[in-house]
């Protein structure tokens, strides 16, 4: 059982990142053609400020796979230091811990979300229809790049993407495909996600998929349920999976947290 000690903050519980894990078991599913890292800024609440993550995305010719550049990092330094024996280094900022592998053949994706701490692996799988883009008349310069302008409407979001031809490669970050060049920058109607391309390279690496401590096969419906608990209501969301709660109160001293006014403003990235 795990004992949390904290001052009482809304906003902190939210924000608790999950702990790294061991990439030893692995399966190699496919080659990198091209590999591109993307800027990912989001928020999950309209009045916080913008959490950023590092998003890779390898393009085989089998499989698409987007995951968190910043919880693979700190897994890899957990995989390292369990070697010797020392114990990981805890991901220091907010990420989106999932993991996000397509079947372009099939457009089915398999998707892997880290819970905070060790609350373990939701596992699940969903199917993405093909996107019917609107394109419109734009010229625009990004990264040396000329680029055109498309909107979707995607999982009860509006977004507008900015894509180029000149890397003639129809994909792009999370889900997102079907236009004609790389997507450089694409980001919903009000601001909450933004993604942006920091890079892009013609590669040759494989293509892992990995497994993890404590996973759980569940319905993608299932998942959505348990992330908004654990964004939503935080503290009852530890403790249900075993944490000791303390907090500290205005007086300084520890205690039982109250639920009272716990709920917390959650906007999830696909509202359908």
């Amino acid at each position: 059982m795990l004992i949390l000690l904290c001052t009482i903050c809304n906003c902190a519980f939210a924000q608790l990142p999950p702990a790294p894990q061991t990439l030893e078991q692995k399966r190699c599913i496919d080659t990198t053609e091209v590999e591109c890292v993307y800027s990912f800024k989001f928020r999950f609440n309209r009045n916080a400020a913008y959490s950023e993550d590092i998003r890779k995305v390898q393009i085989g010719r089998k499989y698409i796979k987007d995951f968190s550049y910043v919880v693979f990092y700190y897994d890899s330094l957990a995989t390292e230091r369990m070697k010797k024996g020392l114990q990981s280094q805890n991901i220091p900022s907010q990420t989106y811990p999932c993991e996000i592998t397509t079947d372009i053949n099939t457009r089915s994706v398999s998707e892997k979300y880290r819970l905070m701490l060790n609350a373990g692996v939701l596992c699940y799988t969903t199917v993405t229809k093909p996107f019917d883009w609107q394109f419109i008349d734009a010229d625009t310069m990004i990264a040396s790049h000329n680029c055109n302008k498309a909107k979707l409407f995607f999982a009860g979001r509006n977004y507008t993407a900015w894509y180029t031809t000149e890397l003639a490669v129809p994909y792009g970050p999370y889900k997102f495909y079907g236009l004609p060049g790389l997507i450089m920058r694409i980001e919903d109607e009000n601001g909450l996600f933004v993604w942006d391309l920091n890079k892009v390279e013609f590669v040759q690496k494989p293509i892992y998929t990995y497994t993890y401590e404590n996973e759980q096969t569940c319905s993608a419906t299932k998942a959505k349920q348990i992330i908004r608990k654990m964004m939503t209501s935080p503290m009852s969301f530890l403790q249900s999976i075993g944490t000791k709660m303390m907090v500290r109160r205005s007086d300084g001293s520890f205690g039982p947290p109250s639920h009272n006014s716990e709920q917390q403003a959650y906007e999830p990235l696909e509202l359908e």
